[in-house]
């Protein structure tokens, strides 16, 4: 990943602003890791040309007696990566003693990613994005399709080009297919696909009830030795239920015939909810990579086809993150708290020139959150508060009880 080493690390006087051909960037302070002096974030800002939307990150970096590494910090990680990759340049430009470096690249702008490539908090309000979207691709979108896991895109690309009147999110966890597919949907100048790196199983969560048409899983990793990490779960579908429209279509397509009997079977647990067409072989319009290496192995694919029966109930998702404090204390115990369905660890305490920064890790146990906590002119989450999720809520509550309680002359 993006980084560079140097025997001595030369930093401006914070705050210091940089003009740069995609935008602005904003050195703005040094945290310090309470407990391992060692350690520390450095907090940038980034303001695309033509734009007022920020985006706000660190910069980690790690100092030992050979070297000082700088590098992306993956808990606070933004998209596209050339964001980060044309700061660490910068820093290091201004160095004078680089030792290594992996950040020679082929140019590729950022503005051209950027309006494709989404972050989870842009679909809190889903409504609004889904207008402002109809508006800048001047289509008032009929239908919304969501495909989890796209790979190489070859699927969305296909079903985006074909079908211009229907929106389509992507969501992808691994972040170079992500930013090749935004590449492409640049180059093909296509509007109608929104992208993310995301869970699917905490994204579902998030959605309004009965928005989608069509969700796609298609050959998902099997996970035959640990089936628990399957995309597939009983919550998984409960959440699929909830999302798609009355009529609304789930589909897995997989050449695992283990996995294809574990979700047929799961999906008897929720007749009340689907009604379920199985298929062999079936022909689709579009053959994805892995799918053609399947055939020309002579596999067999198998889908499972899931149709929704009923029209959901609203949800909200109107929790609190308020803190109660206005400071961090410097006497703040960093443990880590378990509960019965969820645990909060707090991590580590970092010391600013003039603010604080706590780093936390709480939620479920399948799918926790890394979170910062930033003290400047008040307490808040750094960038955005947690996802608004009824255990995000019950450790936030659990968190502010533990600065609350620590009290110290400050």
């Amino acid at each position: 990943m993006p980084h560079f080493k140097t025997s001595k690390l030369i930093l401006p006087n914070l705050p210091h602003k940089v003009a740069h051909s995609a935008g602005e960037f904003e050195f703005l302070e040094l945290f310090i890791s309470k407990n391992h002096p060692n350690f520390s974030l450095l907090q940038l800002r980034f303001t695309p040309k033509n734009s007022t939307q920020t985006k706000e990150f660190f910069l980690e970096i790690k100092r030992n007696q050979k070297e000082i590494l700088v590098r992306f910090d993956k808990y606070s990680r933004i998209a596209p990566i050339e964001i980060i990759k044309n700061a660490l340049e910068i820093l290091m430009q201004m160095q004078d003693s680089i030792l290594t470096h992996n950040l020679n690249r082929r140019a590729i702008s950022p503005e051209f990613k950027l309006p494709f490539i989404k972050e989870i908090n842009d679909f809190l309000d889903f409504h609004t994005l889904f207008s402002k979207t109809c508006q800048k691709s001047k289509c008032n979108f009929k239908e919304i399709w969501l495909e989890i896991g796209f790979g190489s895109g070859r699927h969305l690309l296909h079903n985006a080009k074909n079908y211009p009147d229907i929106l389509h999110i992507g969501l992808e966890i691994h972040h170079p297919s992500l930013e090749q597919v935004a590449r492409q949907i640049g180059i093909q100048n296509l509007e109608n696909i929104l992208i993310l790196a995301f869970d699917a199983r905490i994204f579902l969560e998030l959605l309004p009830s009965n928005a989608l048409h069509k969700i796609f899983v298609h050959f998902p990793v099997p996970w035959d030795k640990k089936p628990h990490r399957r995309i597939f779960s009983q919550a998984f579908v409960a959440q699929c239920a909830r999302v798609l429209k009355q009529n609304g279509h789930l589909q897995l397509r997989t050449d695992s015939l283990e996995y294809f009997i574990f979700a047929k079977d799961l999906m008897e647990h929720f007749k009340n909810f689907f009604r379920i067409e199985t298929h062999k072989n079936a022909q689709e319009a579009i053959v994805s990579k892995y799918e053609a290496r399947w055939l020309r192995e002579q596999k067999d694919i198998y889908n499972l086809e899931c149709y929704a029966l009923q029209i959901s109930k609203n949800q909200r998702l109107d929790f609190d993150f308020a803190f109660n404090a206005t400071l961090l204390p410097n006497n703040l115990s960093l443990q880590k708290i378990r509960q019965s369905d969820y645990f909060l660890n707090l991590e580590d305490l970092f010391l600013g020139n003039k603010n604080k920064l706590l780093k936390i890790a709480f939620g479920d146990f399948n799918y926790p959150e890394t979170r910062y906590v930033l003290q400047d002119s008040n307490l808040h989450y750094f960038k955005n508060n947690p996802l608004p999720t009824a255990i995000n809520h019950r450790a936030h509550n659990l968190l502010n009880a533990c600065i609350t309680h620590n009290k110290e002359s400050l």
